[in-house]
């Protein structure tokens, strides 16, 4: 999803943001969707098995047992489509991809040890374009500060970039755009250390 040029662009927005905060930031890119359950295509394909008898057997005058073949057909047919193509991700209702996104922000956060960092001012930028999703995960120290609103610009800034086919200078816009929330909330001190990798994480 980034060319290799594109990994150094963003990996150097970071550490020019980095460079007036104490805070650490890191971006996370998904590649593959973030909720492809099976019950949503089953689900789909279950309606459409209970709504096709009543056309065919208003309009036609097709037998009870072809009514009922022809029922299990659509299930079968439109289960397997929505649940084994990249049609399924078109059936997933879109609080079920924000909670998706909500939970994989968190636990690549988690995962990544970004809890752990000496002033608890870590911030996790987690994309995933295929869902059309940002999701901002803070650290309490300046979650405490700015809130969840605050994060709202810099979830605009790389969704902008993604639509238009600019991922790389959305992400860049993103993350200055969290570096000056930083700055503004957790200014650098004398010490301070770059405590977590600059790189971009694509999954």
């Amino acid at each position: 999803m980034l060319s290799e040029q594109e990994h150094a662009a963003v990996a150097r927005a970071v550490q020019e943001a980095e460079a007036g905060t104490a805070g650490e930031i890191r971006v996370v890119v998904l590649s593959r969707p973030l909720a492809r359950s099976p019950f949503f295509g089953l689900m789909w394909a279950a309606l459409l098995a209970l709504l096709l008898p009543w056309p065919l057997a208003l309009f036609t005058t097709l037998n009870t047992p072809t009514l009922l073949a022809a029922q299990a057909g659509a299930f079968v047919i439109a289960g397997a489509a929505l649940i084994l193509s990249p049609l399924g991700a078109f059936v997933v209702p879109r609080f079920a991809r924000e909670e998706a996104g909500r939970a994989a922000a968190v636990d690549h956060f988690l995962a990544l040890g970004m809890h752990q960092t000496s002033g608890r001012t870590g911030v996790l930028i987690l994309v995933a374009p295929v869902d059309h999703l940002v999701e901002v995960v803070a650290d309490e120290a300046i979650h405490g500060k700015v809130g969840h609103e605050a994060w709202q610009g810099v979830c605009a800034a790389v969704l902008a970039g993604a639509r238009d086919g600019r991922l790389c200078e959305g992400l860049a816009d993103g993350v200055a755009e969290a570096g000056r929330i930083l700055a503004r909330h957790a200014p650098r001190g004398p010490d301070d250390a770059n405590e977590l990798p600059d790189r971009v994480i694509v999954m």
